[in-house]
């Protein structure tokens, strides 16, 4: 689809929602924007259904209450500065249904990423930075980091499949170090708020990580790939989960408390992982 006919079918949408408190914008915030708003805005996150909906609260002097839906699928919500968080969030329950709606509109104009070949020259990330394969033929079946290359030496050279599962098998091993050491790092900061949990890889499609109340910590494999910092970010979020197993004000208070900038952090880990 153009860039014309998106456009079109935003100012369609918004036309359509009937309600011009409640709007999906048709333009994508500058990363310089992003980056000044994080002192503004605090994140909050709301239930609805098996849904998660979490949004950026955004203090003005407008005596109203708007949500804001971008296209990256973000979601904004503006609210007078007398407002209180627990009325907000109600207000933002009531209108999820729509939230929702924007999101599913919107989603279907991100960018895919073009599906990986595992052949020499593909570019793969690796703690933040990215590495390009070189595969070459031997007896040895393994994976090195050199440079700024990986190499994988197999027998299987042009056998895709095989590439991609050694690839993959020594991301595992290296998220598994990387993980604990994040993880004794994060539980040093927190002081003995809580006991050391379990770690366990899982492939999740949609999240980076998860806990249990038996104090165990999921983490996706696929976190490797993301800087360091946003590891210690994801991990120091699920170890406050298991001091506060909810997204209220002691969760934020707590996190916000450990790691000041995890806001920065978490939005460079959405940066990487749509890069």
């Amino acid at each position: 689809m153009s860039d014309e006919a998106i456009q079109g079918a935003i100012s369609q949408r918004h036309a359509g929602s009937g309600d011009p408190a409640y709007k999906a914008v048709g333009r994508a915030p500058s990363r310089g924007g992003i980056q000044s708003a994080l002192n503004k805005n605090s994140l909050h996150v709301v239930a609805f259904g098996n849904e998660r909906i979490e949004f950026r609260l955004r203090r003005s002097k407008r005596k109203t209450l708007g949500i804001t839906v971008e296209p990256d699928m973000s979601v904004l919500v503006t609210a007078p500065r007398s407002a209180e968080v627990e009325k907000v969030k109600a207000k933002v329950r009531k209108r999820a249904a729509w939230i929702l709606r924007q999101r599913r509109f919107f989603e279907q104009f991100l960018p895919q990423m073009p599906p990986r070949r595992y052949v020499s020259g593909e570019t793969h990330r690796y703690l933040g930075r990215q590495y390009r394969l070189k595969i070459v033929n031997g007896a040895d079946e393994t994976v090195k980091l050199k440079g700024r290359f990986l190499w994988v030496v197999t027998r299987r050279k042009g056998d895709a499949s095989h590439v991609r599962a050694l690839l993959e098998s020594w991301y595992v091993a290296r998220g598994g170090l990387a993980f604990q050491r994040s993880l004794g790092l994060c539980l040093r900061d927190l002081d003995g708020h809580v006991k050391t949990p379990g770690l366990v890889l899982r492939r999740m499609r949609k999240r980076w990580g998860s806990c249990t109340k038996q104090g165990n910590i999921y983490l996706n494999p696929e976190l490797i790939r993301a800087p360091a910092p946003c590891i210690d970010y994801v991990i120091m979020h699920e170890l406050c989960h298991l001091v506060h197993p909810h997204h209220g004000r002691e969760f934020h208070a707590l996190l916000r408390n450990k790691m000041p900038d995890f806001e920065t952090r978490k939005l460079r880990l959405e940066s990487a992982a749509m890069g």
